[in-house]
């Protein structure tokens, strides 16, 4: 499922999602995320990486969110259902994905572009990007992009970022944990693609192993992490004989 404003396209193992708005510096739509979804919860055991990035000089600057109008009295329920539900949705399915989902961020990466980058499993970003949580600029707190970022994220660089409003270059925000790696802009695109074979040269099941393991050992006691690792690496190698 792709739309006007994000290219969906499957290429051997690899599920590409590449978003397309750039007269408006991709902020996400509904339509945009809807395709987001249906194409990451529908992958097949045959994917082994999902990779999202952008066409154009930004990444994502945030979205367009669907605020009632100027004078309507909504209800707190009313707005949890239609502002709310509707992003946290998004990092849900992103999350849940079965192999490791790697952002691509070159340009700005605001709000929803910040969470977006976050919640990946991996994050390349180019020496321009520039990150930032700006919505208690507008005395709204970021909750939502808060639960895309907490647990993945050093609690401290969240709570500095959301405070303070500061826009962290993309070594800030590889120093803050924010991203995985920094390469120039004119590399990234070969960075990307060397990354991406990289990986692409795993089997899927020792991708999704790992995926799992990230996913959820943090949460587990120390023993049943030592457990949980000792299955996922038997399953994985009983596979191949």
């Amino acid at each position: 499922m792709s739309t006007e404003s994000v290219a969906i396209r499957r290429k051997g193992a690899l599920l590409d999602i590449v978003l397309d708005r750039p007269e408006n510096g991709n902020l996400i739509d509904q339509p945009m995320s809807d395709a987001i979804i249906a194409a990451v919860t529908a992958i097949d055991d045959d994917t082994k990486l999902v990779r999202i990035g952008s066409s154009s000089k930004d990444f994502c600057k945030g979205r367009q969110s669907p605020m009632p109008p100027q004078g309507a009295k909504p209800s707190a329920e009313t707005l949890r259902r239609v502002v709310a539900a509707p992003p946290l949705a998004l990092y849900d399915a992103l999350k849940a994905v079965r192999v490791p989902v790697l952002s691509v961020v070159r340009g700005e990466a605001i709000g929803v572009g910040c969470a977006l980058a976050g919640v990946c499993d991996v994050a390349l970003a180019a020496d321009n990007a520039i990150f930032q949580i700006p919505e208690m600029e507008r005395d709204i707190p970021p909750t939502l992009v808060m639960s895309a970022l907490i647990g993945r994220v050093p609690v401290k660089t969240v709570a500095h970022m959301v405070l303070s409003r500061a826009r962290l270059s993309a070594q800030e925000a590889l120093v803050a944990g924010l991203v995985s790696r920094v390469v120039p802009i004119a590399s990234l695109d070969d960075e990307t693609d060397a990354l991406t074979d990289t990986l692409l040269g795993c089997s899927a099941v020792t991708l999704r192993a790992v995926k799992q393991f990230l996913h959820l050992a943090p949460d587990m006691s120390p023993a049943g992490s030592s457990g949980f690792a000792a299955h996922l690496a038997a399953t994985a190698l009983s596979a191949r004989f």
